[in-house]
């Protein structure tokens, strides 16, 4: 007598063929929802791309500018870092202003981080996240 370890039988055809299946593979997307052939956007203008670029240049060194002061001046660090962390507002901006940078910022801290974002009149900005 033959042993069948499987105790299912195992039929050739898993799923049973309906003659709906049929029917619905054939049928064509209704036009209303197909995708739109033509561009939805605009003509690419690469002229304010162009612009943004030049000016993160320009603050990319006024952030150099901040990096290069916390860098070099262990004492400006610790006073940067003293104020944030007594959230001195006033003396955190007058410490970043007083490394050279002319461009309006917006300075965040909390216990263990020190962010401040350049902005440049709503073309562009850049965001530095310093941790201690």
């Amino acid at each position: 007598m033959y042993y069948n370890p499987y105790p299912y039988f195992v039929h050739p055809y898993h799923y049973p063929t309906s003659p709906l299946a049929h029917q619905l593979a054939v049928r064509p997307i209704p036009h209303h929802l197909a995708m739109p052939t033509t561009n939805p956007f605009p003509p690419v203008d690469t002229g304010k791309l162009k612009i943004s670029a030049t000016r993160i240049k320009a603050m990319l060194q006024q952030a150099q500018l901040l990096t290069d002061k916390i860098d070099s001046s262990q004492q400006f660090a610790h006073d940067l870092m003293n104020a944030a962390q007594l959230s001195n507002k006033t003396e955190v901006d007058r410490l970043i202003t007083s490394t050279g940078i002319t461009m309006k910022f917006d300075a965040n801290y909390t216990p263990d981080n020190f962010r401040i974002r350049l902005m440049d009149s709503g073309c562009c900005g850049i965001t530095l996240n310093l941790n201690w």
